[in-house]
């Protein structure tokens, strides 16, 4: 099969993103600050469940400053929905590194962006290239997935030395002239066409020189290393609700989902049956409950956890250094305390 110039790919390529491309809130813009949000919200999330936060978390913190100068509460509640919320606490100190280092302005140079907390390769890439013109690959899931296919890469992506003719061959492709927008347009590819089951290739612009759809391999490309089998979870909590709210307790920092706050229980990951609930709840917070019948149950996910989460109704006869918090927005409960609480109260309340 013939090569063609790197040149031809971008023009095909980039002629496809300016017919096809879907119209997202981030791509009509060139701000580095809100390119650098709307990066780090994408990050292991799904596109429609950014838009909404993304215009929410804009308008609350316009910018670096803005955000720099949020509390732990305004950062978790800016955050609600999204999940991995150590995402948000590093974009806040990166956020104080452009205050303290940059007189509040997103930093031009590639240099300058890769020292920032929380911003690596990728992330660089992307702001450098669409919110600066630098010519700069922007290297994540998606574009890994289209080049390993379109180049017939075979060894497993995880590797360093892939990673690295991953990049290059990024790079090569790259329209120095349109660096953003190709950028955005190899991902793009990788989103809608190139997805990583049945990929639509009746449909690639590049399609013509691809590898894998030539020698059969879309199926078995990109290579990656076999994803750790999932752990099914029976989480319990007790719900106990009053005028105040709901007795919970903050999650202490060094923990995953520090400074949120969640219903007491043993913790999502650690499996536990009905009758042991007030025992664990006694030996983590001190309190002593009498738990009840269950009265929400939901599903949650977690790397590769796969919880079911019971609420029990309970009532306290001793709270222990558990406490009162409000059902309202402000409140940062975790996702699966949310989650329990709207079901328990009939779809209302608890920060929806």
């Amino acid at each position: 099969m013939a090569t063609r110039p790197r040149t031809d790919f971008a023009a095909r390529l980039l002629a496809w993103f300016d017919a096809h491309r879907r119209d997202l809130p981030w791509r009509r813009t060139r701000d580095p600050w809100a390119i650098w949000v709307s990066e780090v919200m994408l990050q292991q999330t799904r596109v429609a469940a950014v838009r909404e936060p993304f215009a929410r978390f804009l308008q609350r913190f316009p910018t670096p400053a803005a955000f720099a100068a949020a509390s732990d509460d305004e950062v978790l509640a800016a955050w609600r929905g999204l999940g991995y919320y150590r995402r948000a606490r590093l974009l806040r100190d990166g956020a104080r590194a452009v205050v303290r280092d940059h007189q509040g302005a997103v930093p031009g140079e590639l240099a300058a962006l890769g020292t920032l907390p929380g911003v690596g390769d990728y992330t660089a890439g992307a702001i450098g290239s669409i919110g600066f013109g630098h010519a700069v690959p922007a290297v994540d899931g998606n574009v890994e997935r289209v080049v390993a296919r379109h180049r017939g890469l075979r060894q497993e992506l995880e590797s360093a030395a892939a990673r690295r003719q991953v990049r290059a061959v990024a790079a090569g492709w790259l329209d120095p002239r349109r660096a953003g927008d190709f950028n955005q347009a190899l991902m793009e590819l990788g989103a809608v066409v190139c997805t990583p089951a049945r990929p639509d290739c009746a449909r690639c612009p590049v399609a013509a020189d691809c590898a894998a759809l030539a020698q059969g391999l879309t199926a078995a490309l990109p290579v990656r290393a076999r994803p750790r089998p999932a752990i099914a979870i029976t989480a319990r909590v007790a719900l106990v609700l009053g005028r105040r709210g709901a007795l919970a307790a903050r999650i202490p920092a060094g923990e995953p989902n520090a400074g949120q706050v969640e219903l007491p229980g043993p913790g999502m990951l650690v499996s536990v049956a009905a009758a042991d609930l007030p025992a664990a709840v006694r030996a983590r917070f001190g309190a002593r409950l009498r738990c009840g019948a269950v009265v929400a149950t939901v599903r949650h996910a977690i790397t590769c956890h796969r919880i079911t989460a019971h609420a029990h109704a309970a009532t306290v006869q001793a709270g222990g250094s558990l406490a009162w918090f409000p059902l309202d927005e402000a409140t940062p409960w975790t996702t699966p305390s949310r989650k329990l609480l709207r079901l328990a109260l009939g779809g209302g309340a608890a920060g929806a």
